[in-house]
Formats: C-alpha cells, sequence, structure tokens
C-alpha cells in the first residue's frame, strides 16, 4: 500500500493524512488546506508491516481565498476636518496572509502603503469633500495578485465580477499547477516504488535478467567442463 504524509512550518510534525492498501490507485483527492500556510507532502509504499523511506519532500504554497465571502472589507474610522481615517480588514478565512502592500484611491489620489508604516491598521487621507469614495484594495505577501477594489460606498461593488475574475485566474492556474506537479512527482515515486518491489522480488526468485545471465554463464561452464 501507500501512505502520504503532510508537514507544515508551524508544527514542523510529519503527520498521517492518506493511506491506501490498493496497489492500483495512484492519485487521492486531498481536504482543502489553509489559505497561506505552506504544506510539504512525502508519499512511502508499505509491503506488508515493511515501510520505505519517504520520499523527497515537496513543499506548496496556499494561496489566499478569492470568493466573495473572503473578500476584505474597508470600514470608515472617522471623519474630521476634511480628512478620513478608515481602515481595510482582512477576512477571516484569510487570518494567516499577511499583507505586502495597500493599494488606495480618491477623488484624484492615488497610494500605494506599506502597513508597516501604519498604527493599528489605520489609514488616513485628505479628501475635498466628506463624502468623497475611497476605494481601496490588498496584496498579499509572496502573491503578485491584487484583491478586487473595495468602496466606502459600496464595500462589495457589483462591477468588480470582471476583476475577480482577473484575481482568480493566476491564482487558480498557479495553484493548479502546483497540484498536478505533485501529483505528477508522486506518481512517478509511487511507480518507481512499485517498479523496485517487482525488481526485489524477481531479484528473489532469481527471474532477473542479470540472474538469467548468471545462471546460463554457469550451465555453459558445467556443460564445457563435463566436455
Amino acid at each position: 500500500g501507500y501512505k502520504i504524509q503532510q508537514e507544515t512550518i508551524e508544527n514542523g510534525e510529519p503527520t498521517l493524512i492518506w493511506k491506501s492498501e490498493n496497489y492500483q490507485k495512484l492519485s487521492v483527492s486531498l481536504d482543502s488546506p489553509e489559505p497561506c500556510v505552506r504544506y510539504s507532502y512525502t508519499v512511502s509504499t508499505m509491503v506488508g508491516l515493511e515501510e520505505s523511506e519517504p520520499a523527497v519532500w515537496i513543499e506548496l504554497s496556499v494561496p489566499p481565498m478569492v470568493g466573495i465571502s473572503e473578500h476584505p472589507t474597508l470600514v470608515i474610522e472617522e471623519k474630521t476636518n476634511g480628512s478620513v481615517t478608515f481602515v481595510i480588514n482582512n477576512n477571516d478565512k484569510n487570518h494567516r496572509c499577511k499583507v505586502e502592500q495597500y493599494h488606495v484611491k480618491y477623488s484624484t489620489e492615488e497610494n500605494y502603503i506599506d502597513p508597516l508604516t501604519l498604527e493599528d491598521g489605520k489609514i488616513t487621507v485628505i479628501v475635498p469633500q466628506e463624502n468623497t469614495e475611497i476605494e481601496g484594495r490588498i496584496r498579499y505577501q509572496g502573491f503578485e495578485s491584487w484583491s478586487p477594489w473595495i468602496s466606502s460606498d459600496a464595500p462589495l461593488k457589483e462591477k468588480q465580477t470582471g476583476e475577480e475574475i482577473g484575481f482568480l485566474l493566476p491564482i487558480i492556474i498557479g495553484s493548479v499547477f502546483a497540484l498536478a506537479v505533485v501529483i505528477l512527482i508522486i506518481y512517478l515515486v509511487v511507480s518507481r516504488k512499485r517498479s523496485q518491489l517487482k525488481y526485489d522480488a524477481e531479484k528473489a526468485e532469481g527471474n532477473t535478467d542479470e540472474s538469467k545471465k548468471l545462471n546460463n554463464q554457469t550451465e555453459e561452464k558445467i556443460t564445457n567442463g563435463n566436455n
């Protein structure tokens, strides 16, 4: 059979997440991992009670969740003397995702803000009118794509549908590609393990090409010696 183990940077301890006694089953779908966590996977084979050495660990970084319910929110904290103070809150499901940069637009202004320059995540801007619309979005550490725009007037605007697809596409493609690579590597490792097990079994029974060749040479020597 086969075993797949999972490990994260946080716990550092391998955890058995899948085991199968079926040698023909070479693929498996695992539960959705937590966003912005780096996981490592390895596979090993089982023959009876004996287990092979695990294969090389494969790392996979999980991207942020970007569904409708996972968008960040823009909350106005204070309006005073021509300035507006607000925060852009990350979604709870992406609580492990660290913000790399905020992108804010209001009136004719546009700013890129490093979260390390903020106090308690509060952003203050000077606006020409108290009801000026403020828009913002987030880029997470380790990922190039931005979240969809959110607004002080409508935190989740309908016109963002196209932008949302644009944000999702590179992450989906990247995730599918990474998962495909992991599955391919696991498949190759398992296939290699199966070939090695078959070779070891044939070697034990003397059925390998090397064994047959050696036996033939031995028989020829015996025959020649008798002659």
